[in-house]
């Protein structure tokens, strides 16, 4: 079975459905596409039936392109005729193609919430990502992808702290670093310096002895406001690695109802570099993914024996 079937007009195989389709499968979805899935002498009526048949979603690139063939729409009708059978099963992209030139075409179509092309393809491909991996937010970037699960936590309910394992997906066959958390509190009096944060250690670690101290390049955490009063916490790994997964459990300290919201803020493909000046100085670079202002900031360390 494929996750994904990709509909598409010939001329938009270059600008979106060949590296679409391409980041969809290195996130590690199974698609179908026609560069992937035809080999010499195959039927392409027979084909593109089967690939109909055989996956559970079908994205569709809309666009002038797709309404002037007859191809992309016969596709079409055969997703909407999956749908009748079943779950939601159509993922319009829109193209260089506004709502109401759709319309023209399919008003069930126009009414549709869609992603546009208009944003990025990662912002597209981010998308197909959620609906086709429920339970997981993700963040897709230069060929890469990763997704994080729960999206929203309770820090503090009825009396009682609350703690909550974060876990953060590597989608694909490459090592990516420099992962940073998003954790947007909510909650009167709440303060980001006030949650309990535990991560899982990085393995092999990335390390350097100052005295009797060992400082990570590892877990390197921001306690921040920003400008419209919010506290935030930024959490980065160094590295996920390939296929690999990170898990940060948070825990509410403050006492009162509070909850809040994680994302992935950015994520590099170099690793962030432990900087070291003489014997007693360490320094990691980062600058925030928005403006803030630094209330403080906490770096992983341990006590030689």
């Amino acid at each position: 079975m494929h996750d994904v079937f990709i509909c598409h007009a010939s001329e938009d195989k270059d600008d979106v459905a060949r590296p679409l389709a391409e980041g969809l499968r290195a996130a590690g979805l199974n698609v179908w596409y026609d560069e992937f899935s035809l080999k010499l002498g195959d039927s392409l009526r027979g084909s593109i039936d089967k690939g109909l048949a055989e996956s559970r979603f079908g994205v569709v690139i809309l666009s002038p392109h797709f309404f002037a063939k007859k191809w992309p729409p016969a596709e079409l009708n055969g997703l909407f005729a999956k749908e009748i059978l079943g779950d939601k099963t159509i993922l319009p992209i829109w193209h260089d193609i506004t709502q109401a030139e759709i319309a023209e075409h399919s008003p069930i179509l126009a009414d549709r919430v869609a992603a546009p092309t208009l944003h990025g393809l990662d912002s597209v491909q981010e998308k197909i990502l959620d609906v086709v991996q429920p339970g997981w937010t993700h963040k897709a970037s230069r060929g890469l992808a990763l997704a994080v699960s729960p999206s929203s936590i309770r820090l503090f309910t009825g009396g009682w702290g609350v703690k909550t394992p974060i876990s953060i997906i590597n989608r694909g066959d490459s090592p990516i670093y420099a992962v940073t958390l998003r954790i947007l509190i909510h909650g009167a009096g709440v303060t980001a310096d006030s949650l309990e944060l535990e991560a899982d250690p990085q393995v092999p670690p990335i390390e350097e002895v100052i005295g009797n101290v060992v400082v990570s390049a590892d877990q390197l955490r921001l306690n921040c406001s920003n400008t419209a009063q919010e506290q935030i916490v930024f959490f980065t790994f160094h590295t996920i690695p390939p296929r690999g997964t990170r898990v940060l459990s948070v825990k509410g300290t403050t006492p009162g109802d509070s909850t809040a919201e994680i994302s992935i803020a950015d994520f590099d493909t170099s690793p962030r570099e432990l900087l070291k000046r003489g014997r007693d100085e360490v320094a990691i670079v980062f600058k925030p993914p928005e403006t803030v202002v630094l209330e403080s900031t906490r770096i992983r360390t341990r006590r030689l024996p």
